[in-house]
């Protein structure tokens, strides 16, 4: 995703599903951050440790299956080539999110998916989000 990150960055890139399950990759103070919400049950949060830097950024989001579907699931923050967080998704059910919900880039149109945003919901990102390019890789 290239982004134009503004100096004061918040709100959400991406947002899959909603407030009973989904998962979401969003900016708030200016730390990049990623949480996956297996139907309330069970958050796991990834955030960076620094915030972003202004302007012209390259944000990478890779999720990595390390087990079988539904199962554990590796997931990278990457800025500009250099990673900034990683963290372990210990059961990541995504195929049952998509069955009636929403695919929002730039804010979050459905439930919220966070409640790091609940009360700013629908979050909409307050830099631009340039080309955005989603890329399934086999094993």
């Amino acid at each position: 995703m290239n982004v134009d990150v503004p100096a004061n960055a918040n709100g959400v890139l991406y947002a899959l599903a909603g407030f009973s399950g989904g998962v979401t990759c969003y900016v708030k103070d200016g730390i990049l951050s990623y949480e996956f919400n297996l139907f309330e049950i069970e958050r796991t949060k990834i955030k960076a440790k620094e915030k972003l830097p202004t302007g012209k950024v390259k944000i990478e989001v890779e999720s990595k299956l390390v087990g079988p579907i539904g199962g554990p699931m590796n997931v990278t923050l990457r800025v500009n080539g250099q990673t900034v967080a990683e963290g372990h998704v210990p059961r990541a059910m995504s195929l049952h999110f998509t069955s009636n919900a929403t695919f929002d880039i730039g804010e979050d149109l459905d439930s919220p998916v966070s409640l790091d945003y609940y009360d700013q919901a629908p979050f909409p990102f307050n830099g631009t989000i340039g080309t955005t390019k989603i890329t399934y890789l086999k094993k």
